[in-house]
């Protein structure tokens, strides 16, 4: 049986990350992937904040700094400024520094870094199931390891092997491409667009990034009937490229390190409940599973460093957009309400809410 230090599955941003800091580590590493293309179909608004405005939301920033490096061949389009927008069409713009990124060329671009740093890149290679130190591969392929990485998205076969099953709601999601105006600025829907959920714009290069996620769909009407309709709405045609995924909502968990298998990104349901967004903490809890899978392997470290590392990081930030999510979701099923409330608080609150900052108390965490 084949055997490596560190066995990583999935190669999307937490995968990648893990497996090039396992890899920087002195660890054998080897990274797998079930797709044919990487980055491909494109599951994702394709959205990442600044360094900055990360640092805003997470008190890490030699973690930021190391992780968070957002290859600049990747980029679209830098943006200034999100507008959320009310169910009644009511506009709020604020401040918030960001760049539209190509999920195609930038997942091939964190893999191709990880490879650059020694470790063994291989896909398209189903796993079906983790058996402690073997990783079982379709066709029957074992692979031993002594210490594995699940960051295979929020369908995990990793978390489903090791019986991680945390409280959590599947948000249904879906994206497609279209032409129309291209500024600055992102926009994001609320109300009736995309009920207990939310809609989305994003200007890319010459195109857009458009799509919509909710937690349930509305009696007899489709995930494609709700894009079909905001479309319509806005006049924005067909749209082309659709896809369709899942996102995990809810609060962190406890541990995400079970034996010898830690778990990242959309795996370990770090993902910020206020607005959907998994990339970031991909990124920095991947590197941090890399990081701590190699110390283990190379001096005897507790895998369980790995729970404390992401806990000090992004555990309350997390845990306070989940309790943000909580408090606002009242009013996301009435429309009058949710407007009304939207401009009650105003692009101020609203800007707070986004930053955390907003209401000033939620219990523990806040």
């Amino acid at each position: 049986m084949e055997r490596y230090d560190v066995v990583v599955v999935g190669a999307g941003p937490a995968g990648s990350l893990a497996a090039r800091a396992a890899a920087e580590g002195g660890a054998r590493t080897l990274l797998l992937d079930h797709r044919v293309e990487l980055g491909h179909p494109v599951q994702c608004g394709e959205f990442l904040p600044t360094a900055l405005e990360l640092s805003d939301l997470f008190d890490c920033p030699e973690l930021i700094a190391e992780a968070y490096d957002v290859p600049s061949n990747t980029v679209l389009r830098a943006t200034r400024t999100m507008t959320c927008v009310s169910p009644y069409g009511h506009r709020f713009r604020f401040p918030l520094s960001g760049y539209t990124v190509s999920r195609r060329a930038f997942d091939k671009a964190l893999a191709i870094r990880a490879e650059g740093a020694g470790a063994a890149l291989e896909y398209p290679v189903g796993v079906t199931e983790v058996h402690g130190n073997e990783v079982v591969c379709a066709g029957g392929r074992r692979v031993g390891a002594s210490v594995v990485i699940g960051a295979d998205g929020p369908l995990s076969t990793v978390a489903r092997s090791v019986g991680f099953a945390p409280v959590r709601t599947m948000f249904r999601m879906i994206t497609a491409t279209v032409d129309g105006p291209l500024d600055d600025g992102i926009d994001i829907y609320f109300g009736r667009t995309a009920p207990h959920g939310y809609a989305w714009f994003f200007p890319r290069a010459y195109d857009a990034n458009v799509g919509l996620g909710v937690a349930r769909l509305p009696g007899g009407v489709s995930l494609d009937r709700l894009l079909d309709r905001f479309l319509e709405r806005h006049r924005l045609g067909p749209g082309r490229e659709r896809t369709r995924w899942w996102v995990p909502i809810g609060p962190p968990p406890d541990r995400l390190v079970y034996g010898p298998v830690a778990l990242a990104g959309d795996a370990a349901n770090l993902v910020m409940a206020t607005n959907g967004g998994g990339i970031p903490t991909a990124m920095l809890s991947g590197w941090l599973a890399g990081r701590a899978a190699a110390r283990h392997v190379r001096d005897g470290t507790p895998l369980g460093e790995y729970d404390d590392a992401w806990r000090a990081a992004l555990f309350a930030p997390l845990d306070r957009a989940f309790r943000v999510l909580s408090f606002s979701d009242r009013a996301a099923g009435f429309d009058p309400l949710l407007a009304l409330g939207m401009r009650y608080i105003g692009v101020a609150g609203l800007d707070a809410m986004m930053r955390l900052r907003w209401p000033p108390r939620l219990g523990r965490n806040s």
